[in-house]
């Protein structure tokens, strides 16, 4: 027994001290490793569906109604994980990585423009075989949608603006509309410490992320520099289209708007101004969370739309 003891603790230490290693020393290896266990825990496995613009990489589970969870500007479908665990015991959930984001390949220039974003989201959902599916969506993501409900609304059941979204002029400028007046891009990552400073403009409470993780993300965003500058340019200076504000009228589905109080991003004041031109729009602000209020607050966003999709299914029973 004592042997056995003995032999137990030294495996202990063993795995402690290799799993301490290999957190320093192959840190994009044991990232790979937490993201899928992490996917695992959601219920979620990462696919690739090939689709006439590229490979696309994609989380799916669950099975139901569908729900396509869709990221914002320099983000990936991982920010949607902590929302969707929520989902899929009751829902079919698929949450994409944009055509040219996340981890697919980068895209000609073309295809960063918001009506072509637009179109190239409409070629991932036919390739993933949806016909009709609730979109969750996030800042650029969001606008990308509000796009694809006005020229395919036969795809869209429902749209939830999870955070704020692009293109919602507002009469009170954000702390970003400020600094964008004043020559700087806070979402925009040039340097390491451009990464770590730009969690505080999202965050008011940010979100703890595995070192390995976090460090693997930040390499990346950095190597892109020059193309995801050139992007930024191309989404919100290149691209004529109707601002969501212009667009919601259109939008005869049932909306949910989720919008953080303290966004530093877009100033909330946007919030009633497309709640009020939505024709069935659900509103609902919150404190303490930013940008991102799937990873600020995902158990309340969770409820709060969980509590919206359930009432449509209730209204369509009736």
């Amino acid at each position: 027994m004592k042997r056995f003891a003995a032999n137990s603790l030294i495996g202990i230490v063993a795995l402690t001290i290799g799993v301490t290693f290999a957190w320093f020393a192959v840190p994009n290896i044991v990232a790979t490793g937490l993201l899928r266990l992490n996917n695992m825990s959601a219920g979620l496995s990462a696919k690739i569906v090939t689709t006439e613009i590229g490979d696309i990489h994609y989380l799916e589970g669950g099975q139901g109604e569908t729900i396509v969870m869709v990221h914002g500007i320099y983000a990936r479908k991982e920010h949607m994980v902590d929302l969707a665990r929520h989902f899929v015991d009751d829902y079919h959930v698929i949450a994409i990585d944009l055509p040219g984001f996340g981890d697919n390949e980068k895209r000609a220039d073309a295809d960063y423009l918001l009506v072509q974003q637009q179109a190239n989201l409409a070629v991932v959902l036919e390739a993933l075989e949806v016909e009709n599916a609730h979109i969750a969506a996030n800042s650029m993501g969001a606008y990308v949608s509000a796009l694809l409900a006005t020229a395919r609304p036969d795809l869209v059941a429902s749209l939830a603006f999870i955070g704020s979204p692009l293109g919602v002029p507002t009469a009170i400028k954000s702390d970003m509309d400020i600094a964008l007046e004043q020559g700087q891009i806070p979402l925009l990552v040039q340097t390491e410490a451009d990464f770590h400073a730009r969690n505080d403009w999202l965050s008011p409470n940010i979100p703890y992320v595995p070192g390995p993780i976090y460090n693997s993300w930040m390499h990346s965003e950095v190597a892109k520099a020059d193309k995801n500058a050139h992007v930024w340019d191309i989404v919100h200076n290149r691209s004529t289209v109707p601002t969501v504000l212009e667009l919601a009228p259109s939008l005869s589905m049932q909306s949910l708007i989720i919008w953080c109080r303290p966004d530093r991003i877009f100033h909330v004041s946007g919030a009633a101004l497309l709640a009020q031109e939505l024709p069935h729009a659900t509103l609902r602000t919150l404190d303490e969370c930013g940008h991102l209020p799937m990873l600020d607050q995902p158990d309340l966003v969770a409820e709060i739309y969980a509590k919206f999709l359930r009432n449509l299914t209730q209204n369509a029973e009736r």
